[in-house]
């Protein structure tokens, strides 16, 4: 990332700077069931008429099967590919690599138990069409993308003591790391310039 943030400062002089923000639809497939949603926003440096470089931020909400809804903070870097930049209409396509933090799920300390989330790789290919508006270089953009979210949830429980009475469990404690690996089929719909 540092060596990232070092190139666009050596070359912001004579790079244009660029923003692309989308609000996302997170669903398993085109049924929308259990959907969620992004907010992301993308700046970057246009490196070549067709080519964008920089990063991508914003906040995910993915419904996860009994276990409700989890939150994340994505960071990645992204690159933004556009066929034809100067036309009214032109097929683009993206790709987000990157990490989501986990942080405002919330964790869960009680008596015995206590969970808490960590995040995890993020991985989000697009493909869409950009319509110019006229005499402008603002744009809006509708894609569909696969967005792929590793996240994992460490439990520990705390087993009673042997000094209790009516217990033949013994004492200690108790760790189990649950991964999951989110597929999404995502749909989104943006502004630039």
């Amino acid at each position: 990332m540092l060596a990232l943030s070092a190139a666009f400062y050596a070359s912001a002089q004579t790079k244009k700077y660029t923003n692309h923000n989308e609000f996302s639809v997170i669903t398993y497939g085109p049924a929308f069931l259990e959907s969620g949603f992004g907010l992301h926003t993308f700046h970057g440096l246009q490196f070549h008429e067709n080519i964008a470089l920089g990063f991508n931020t914003g906040l995910d909400r993915y419904p996860v099967n009994d276990e409700g809804s989890k939150w994340f903070l994505p960071l990645s870097a992204k690159v933004n590919y556009v066929e034809f930049p100067d036309r009214k209409r032109s097929f683009f396509a993206g790709l987000d690599l990157g990490y989501s933090f986990a942080f405002l799920n919330k964790n869960l300390s009680e008596k015995n138990l206590k969970y808490e989330y960590q995040g995890g790789l993020l991985v989000n290919p697009q493909l869409g069409w950009r319509f110019k508006f006229k005499n402008s270089s603002k744009y809006w953009s509708l894609a569909a993308g696969y967005r792929y979210q590793q996240y994992s949830r460490k439990d520990s429980y705390m087993r009673p003591s042997t000094s209790l009475p009516d217990t033949n469990m013994g004492y200690g404690t108790t760790q189990i790391d649950k991964k999951y690996d989110l597929h999404r089929f995502t749909l989104q719909v943006g502004f630039g310039f």
